[in-house]
């Protein structure tokens, strides 16, 4: 689950209303590194991790450096 979400562009309008495009930052699930790059969709719920080994999304301890 994104922890928060961060403007990702110029305002658009939509509706006739100016909106401002929005990317959700996740935080990796083990280590806690904000900006978790890989991630993994289970059932409704996406799981974020800092790193990517044989061939899936892991955590690599990005958030104890």
């Amino acid at each position: 689950m994104p922890t928060e979400y961060v403007p990702s562009g110029p305002p658009i309008v939509r509706n006739n209303q100016p909106v401002t495009p929005m990317a959700p930052i996740y935080t990796c699930e083990d280590c806690g590194f904000k900006g978790a790059p890989f991630g993994v969709k289970r059932g409704d719920q996406v799981l974020s991790y800092c790193g990517w080994r044989d061939g899936e999304p892991v955590c690599v301890g990005q958030g104890r450096k």
